[in-house]
C-alpha cells in the first residue's frame, strides 16, 4: 500500500523535473534567471524612500471618510426602515425587530466606534513620536 503511494510520489516528482528542464530549454530561463529576477525584484523596491506615517493618514482618512459617509447613510435607511416597520408591527413582529436591534445598535457602535479608535491611535502615536 505504502509502496503505491511512494512510487506515486517518485514518478510525480520525475515528471516535475522533466518538465521543469524542458520549459528552460524551451523557454531559456533557468533557476538562476528566476532568483536573480526574484532579487532584482525586491531590490528595486527597496530603493525608494520609505513611506511616513503622515502619507499612510492622507492616503487613508479620505477612504476612511468615504466609507463612513455611506455607513452612515446606509444605517438612516436601515433605521427609518425599521422604525415604519415597528410602527406598523404587531405584537410578534414587534419582538422580531427588538432583537434586529441589537444588531442595528452593534453597527451603529462598529462604525462610530472604529472612528474613534483609529483618531485615538493616531493621536496617541503621534504624542509618543513627537
Amino acid at each position: 500500500m505504502k509502496f503505491t503511494k511512494v512510487r506515486k510520489v517518485l514518478i510525480l516528482t520525475m515528471i516535475a523535473l522533466t518538465l521543469l528542464g524542458t520549459c528552460s530549454n524551451v523557454f531559456g530561463f533557468s533557476l538562476d534567471d528566476i532568483f536573480s529576477a526574484g532579487k532584482g525584484f525586491i531590490d528595486k523596491g527597496s530603493q525608494g524612500a520609505p513611506i511616513t506615517t503622515d502619507d499612510a493618514i492622507n492616503a487613508f482618512v479620505p477612504v476612511g471618510i468615504t466609507l463612513v459617509g455611506i455607513a452612515t447613510i446606509v444605517l438612516v435607511v436601515v433605521g427609518l426602515i425599521m422604525g415604519v416597520k415597528y410602527m406598523i408591527a404587531g405584537a410578534n413582529e414587534k419582538a422580531q425587530l427588538k432583537q434586529k436591534l441589537i444588531y442595528y445598535v452593534i453597527s451603529v457602535v462598529l462604525v462610530y466606534g472604529a472612528t474613534g479608535i483609529f483618531a485615538l491611535v493616531i493621536q496617541v502615536f503621534n504624542n509618543i513620536l513627537d
